[in-house]
């Protein structure tokens, strides 16, 4: 008696696994039987992906261009004037100017 009911049991997990199996992939089915229309912007994006996943020994954002070095130089600029008024700031706070 519990072997035909585990026996049952194990049917209905396969049972739910097939039906599971079955409308999980018949949308992928149906995409690859059928020619889709892509839209030319995401075709666009797919190659831009493409180009960008070639291991060409760049860093990401060495990858840019000019515009790309220009951005992180002006980044980097930023941080160091941001950590000298960071510092001015401390010191002044730290040892105020006596009136």
């Amino acid at each position: 008696l519990i072997l035909l009911d585990s026996l049952l049991q194990e049917r209905k997990m396969n049972a739910g696994r097939l039906v599971y199996r079955t409308l999980t992939t018949s949308a992928r089915r149906c995409i690859n039987e059928h020619e889709v229309a892509i839209k030319p912007a995401f075709a666009d994006l797919k190659k831009k992906q493409k180009a960008w996943a070639i291991d060409n020994g760049l860093r990401v954002h060495e990858r840019g261009g000019a515009m790309d070095k220009v951005l992180l130089h002006t980044t980097s600029l930023l941080l160091v004037v941001g950590g000298v008024l960071w510092a001015q700031n401390l010191y002044t706070m730290a040892f105020p100017p006596k009136n």
